[in-house]
């Protein structure tokens, strides 16, 4: 008999194929002696069982503490780890020139869920629709608006993510100021299946507050970066956005006056911060970090943003910047401090953490991909527990998204998205690449092909 449960679970390890995910054939899938890593408790549990039932998760369980549904699948899984399927919270797949590939990648590494901060509209509602009929396997994307002031149309992004449509008229990538009517282009935003909208550029604080009221009454999140010039991070907060990315921006914070241009802030601004001598504890930032606490606000770092891991990263880096040298951020880069810039992005995320403000993970993925596994690692080097790095990309992310009570979480009634794991990565965060299995959606992918 124990002969054949072995080889039951050799087949279910191995015999998976290549690319579609394999829905199960019994009624239901039952994963025993399992530990949990349970991030809503913020603790690990051994010997559990795990049912999942078509795309949910049916029972969450002590193993031998209650009866297995008959007909079930049953795989004991002792000596394994099950953790909620990833998301990453900032990507952008619009510049991706390998976008199917690396979302093939992606989905088999153990990300689910990807919050695209961004680009055109078209592609992402074509890629959710091949993603939803099973054409190509690839986590599920939730993309956004992206709103910002007259002064930004200097920018080639507004025209390149526009094709076919006036920069700045898309619903995608709109042109906002004191007369937009903003109940019309929140409401069209909304019609083309937009999650959120991002304020991202030359935005006044009291627009700001404008823009969230009437997203938040149309029931769409509203994400920002830390300064959008002239905004500050405080105004985002009192603006009561669901979540702020990007630590480099919240030097802002400390400044008595901001350039009332994102371009100019960008050039002119942030390369000539003290990012080297900023103190992230001094009371300044410790009265925004406890505003963040108080309101709910999410903090979103993106260390992976201006850290350095792969080499190909660096050579998709130089390959933008020969495209577009004349860029904003190709021009700012020769007079900026990244080793400082570096170091006080930890340092600010390491104080958001120690007060309390709820942090979540992204990469900012742009031409080549950025691993979330990389942005959990930086977490924890710069001061999370292993479990709160995990949390970050996974349930704090699914609240950033606004779909935390069907995701995020393994918890009965929420969607079958987890990972499956050889190794403990409460141990050593670097095993949350140790991946057997990925499920997502109730259906099942190899770790590697």
């Amino acid at each position: 008999m124990e002969k054949l449960k072995n080889i039951c679970i050799l087949f279910f390890i191995i015999i998976i194929p290549n690319c579609k995910g394999q829905t199960n054939n019994s009624e239901s899938t039952a994963f025993t002696n399992i530990t949990l890593i349970d991030v809503e408790k913020s603790k690990s549990f051994e010997h559990m069982t795990i049912i999942i039932s078509d795309d949910k998760i049916e029972s969450v369980f002590s193993s031998n503490s209650q009866q297995i549904p008959a007909g079930a699948d049953i795989f004991d899984m002792t000596g394994h780890y099950i953790i909620p399927g990833l998301i990453d919270g900032h990507v952008h797949l619009f510049a991706n020139q390998n976008r199917n590939a690396d979302l093939k990648k992606l989905l088999f590494s153990g990300v689910t869920s990807l919050r695209d901060m961004g680009g055109d509209a078209r592609v992402y509602q074509k890629l959710n629709q091949n993603i939803a009929n099973g054409s190509i396997p690839s986590p599920n994307i939730y993309y956004s608006a992206t709103f910002f002031g007259p002064e930004f149309l200097a920018d080639p992004r507004t025209k390149f993510a526009n094709k076919g449509i006036n920069p700045g008229e898309a619903p995608w990538m709109r042109v906002v100021n004191d007369d937009t009517n903003l109940r019309k282009v929140i409401s069209e935003a909304k019609e083309i299946g937009v999650t959120g909208i991002k304020a991202y550029a030359s935005i006044s604080p009291d627009l700001l507050k404008k823009i969230s009221e009437e997203a938040h009454n149309q029931g769409l999140k509203v994400w920002s970066h830390s300064a959008t010039f002239p905004s500050k991070p405080s105004d985002a907060v009192k603006a009561n956005v669901d979540a702020i990315s990007h630590g480099v921006g919240m030097i802002a914070e400390k400044a008595e006056t901001v350039p009332n241009s994102f371009n100019d802030a960008i050039r002119n601004f942030i390369p000539i911060q003290d990012f080297e001598n900023a103190n992230a504890l001094s009371n300044v930032y410790a009265d925004l970090l406890q505003s963040m606490k108080s309101n709910g606000t999410i903090f979103e770092p993106t260390i992976s943003a201006w850290k350095r891991v792969q080499t190909e990263n660096k050579d998709a880096e130089k390959s933008e910047e020969k495209i577009n040298p004349k860029s904003n951020m190709a021009q700012a880069k020769t007079k900026m401090n990244i080793p400082a810039m570096n170091k006080w992005v930890n340092n600010i995320t390491n104080a958001a953490y120690i007060n309390g403000v709820t942090i979540s993970a992204g990469t900012d993925f742009t031409r080549t991909i950025k691993w979330i596994q990389d942005e959990i690692r930086f977490l924890v080097e710069f001061g999370l527990t292993e479990i709160d790095a995990i949390k970050a990309a996974t349930l704090h992310n699914a609240k950033v998204i606004g779909i935390d009570k069907t995701h995020g979480s393994i918890s009965i009634g929420k969607q079958a998205d987890f990972v499956i794991l050889t190794k403990n990565p409460l141990e050593n965060i670097e095993n949350i690449r140790s991946v057997k299995i990925v499920y997502k959606d109730g259906k099942r992918y190899p770790a590697a092909e």
